[in-house]
């Protein structure tokens, strides 16, 4: 038998080189706690690796699935995996190999190539759970709507009920639904998800994105909180459903039960997760926007982000300027700057895709948010009108990037523009008729 073939397969028939049977078990168990966020699946997989140093899918998983936290401090780690996997080139089938050069594609800044690597693996294993799952999550972060919708409408017709995970591929078929505004399709794929696998927590979030578009804010605050036991407990996801509910209440201008929701569930206590992180902040900022008071949150959130800047600044543009918005916040408005210098420099000397990122929406971005700080409200909406058609090309959702939306309204109100803050807020009136929200927005113009 060659190293380009093996008799070896995972649950979904995607094929591995040889191993000890046992280690594809932790294998199997790693995957699935990395489809629902139900455990730590790099820690399931470390015992594993010491009794079987050899298991290639393990280091490779390993790398995989740190890359998919969007932070420089785990480079060193996934770094170490990856060399593991490609000292085992040897022994290593074409799936294996090709799956490696995707984690290093990424590890190194070419996340478009790492997505077009994985298509390959794809084309010939349109069952590889793994593959599916990242680059899925990169699409995501490369704010690529049409790839989160299409990338698993081309593996979905070899997918069925039957196989393990197959709720957890509809989660992300109905989310890449979502933000491409196909709402329909989107509610019945999360919804047949929600039927094979309650605990489907992706499934619940394609669905909050949903209610949320079509402005079913108390249908979405009772879904969410009924459902809640499914997929809330030890689940390391929850904390951005717990956010989609808060937005639900900003929507409603609760704000108090919004701020109820950040204490208790989105950040109750200290965090080093950069994708919590930001949900707090801009949770805050949404609050901000509107005149509410949030007493010593943003002392606390801005704290966290300067424990973590010295590594990440410049890494991921998205990230960048959550940081800048908690600094902001608090009124840290150096600290701040000294973020956004690195981001200027990202979009100099970063790779070409994060280069990019960095250059045409997390450079003007974070200016904006800055401007808005120190009250310049004219530069903020100058930013801000010269990116709002792009910026999905730094990442994050439609619900995420309307943060930007939102300042650029405030902005605009604050600095007297009457005819844009009113065309503005027409425009928000077209997508969100029935907001609270928006009659606030529009409230503060007539005044």
């Amino acid at each position: 038998m060659t190293a380009t073939q093996s008799n070896q397969t995972d649950a979904r028939g995607a094929p591995v080189s040889k191993c000890e049977p046992k280690s594809l078990e932790e294998y199997e168990k790693a995957i699935r706690q990395f489809q629902s966020y139900f455990g730590d699946p790099t820690e399931t997989l470390a015992e594993t690796l010491v009794n079987d140093p050899e298991f290639v899918m393990g280091h490779i998983f390993n790398a995989s699935a740190m890359l998919m936290m969007s932070e420089r401090q785990y480079i060193p780690a996934i770094k170490q995996s990856i060399e593991k996997a490609e000292s085992l080139a040897e022994k290593s089938i074409d799936r294996e190999k090709q799956l490696v050069n995707a984690a290093r594609h990424w590890m190194e800044g070419r996340w478009n190539r790492a997505c077009q690597t994985w298509d390959q693996v794809l084309a010939d294993h349109p069952t590889d759970a793994m593959a599916i799952q990242c680059a899925h999550l990169t699409d995501f972060y490369l704010g690529d709507a049409v790839n989160l919708r299409d990338r698993i409408g081309r593996v979905l017709g070899h997918w069925d009920s039957s196989m393990p995970g197959y709720s957890f591929i509809m989660g992300m078929q109905a989310f890449g639904f979502e933000e491409c505004n196909q709402f329909d399709r989107a509610e019945q794929a999360a919804r047949e998800a929600l039927d094979i696998e309650k605990r489907d927590g992706w499934s619940v979030h394609a669905l909050a994105h949903v209610m949320e578009m079509q402005n079913r804010y108390e249908e979405g605050q009772n879904f969410m909180r009924s459902t809640s036991p499914d997929w809330a407990p030890d689940n390391g996801f929850a904390f951005h459903n717990w956010w989609h509910l808060a937005l639900f209440h900003i929507e409603q201008e609760d704000f108090d039960g919004a701020l109820e929701l950040y204490d208790s569930e989105i950040l109750p206590g200290e965090s080093d997760v950069s994708l919590q992180m930001l949900d707090a902040s801009a949770l805050l900022w949404r609050l901000k926007l509107q005149g509410i008071e949030v007493s010593d949150r943003w002392r606390g959130i801005a704290d966290l982000w300067a424990r973590k800047t010295p590594v990440e600044n410049g890494y991921y543009a998205f990230n960048d300027l959550h940081a800048v918005v908690a600094m902001v916040g608090a009124g840290r408005i150096k600290e701040a700057k000294e973020v956004l210098k690195s981001v200027e420099s990202a979009a100099t000397s970063n790779p070409a895709l994060t280069r990019l990122m960095a250059e045409q929406v997390g450079v003007p971005a974070c200016s904006a948010m800055i401007a808005f700080g120190e009250e310049r409200y004219s530069d903020a909406v100058d930013d801000l009108l010269g990116i709002r058609t792009i910026a999905h090309r730094f990442g994050g959702s439609n619900a995420q990037r309307d943060i930007l939306t939102q300042t650029l309204i405030e902005s605009a109100i604050r600095d007297g523009q009457v005819g844009l803050s009113t065309n503005l807020v027409s425009e928000r009136s077209v997508h969100k008729p029935f907001s609270p929200l928006t009659r606030r927005f529009k409230d503060k113009i007539a005044h």
